[in-house]
């Protein structure tokens, strides 16, 4: 198989948007020979084409956003992206051949965009809903989260991130060496 770059759709299609960065990441997991770190290569440059990786660190970050310094918030925004591609990576080895199907998308706003789609499950259980949160910042679409069956990974992740820093004092620094230790990178990762 031959990997090409994403291909961005048509700005004025979230629906197409969406499907077509589906169909790259569904490529990607139908390939059991793949070495993970390709696999987690892949993933990541389809995570900074499709997805609002600043936008989304900041809403994780939440409140803490406003006391971090501007290096802090540099440093979280590739330590996260980093977690989300490592994690996500590791939980599609699981994938065995389910399907998503894109049935459309509706307006939310004049920058706003939910797309909905089908997991189709090989195994006959009941499809999973998933929503798609799309942003149009001047004809560039970024997903900002993704809901599934009304679970929204943003919320998620920010709940796990308030929960790392609270167990740290609250230093944006101390969450940014704990997320160097979880991903093996970075002066604290080597003294482990």
């Amino acid at each position: 198989m031959v990997w090409t770059a994403p291909v961005r759709a048509a700005p004025a299609d979230p629906a197409t948007f969406v499907n077509g960065l589906v169909q790259q990441a569904l490529g990607v997991l139908r390939d059991p020979q793949m070495p993970d770190a390709q696999r987690e290569q892949r993933f990541s440059t389809l995570l900074h084409t499709g997805f609002d990786i600043p936008r989304i660190a900041r809403f994780v970050l939440g409140r803490y956003w406003l006391s971090a310094t501007d290096q802090e918030r540099s440093q979280f925004s590739q330590l996260f992206s980093d977690w989300v591609v490592r994690t996500y990576s590791a939980r599609f080895k699981q994938y065995s051949g389910e399907i998503i199907k894109v049935d459309g998308s509706r307006q939310e706003s004049p920058t706003s965009y939910v797309v909905t789609s089908q997991l189709i499950h090989t195994n006959g259980a009941p499809p999973a809903t998933i929503y798609w949160h799309v942003r149009d910042n001047a004809g560039d679409l970024k997903i900002v989260d993704v809901e599934v069956e009304g679970v929204s990974m943003a919320l998620t992740e920010r709940a796990e991130i308030a929960s790392v820093i609270e167990r740290s004092g609250g230093s944006i620094a101390s969450l940014n060496k704990t997320l160097q230790q979880r991903l093996g990178v970075g002066p604290q990762a080597r003294t482990q």
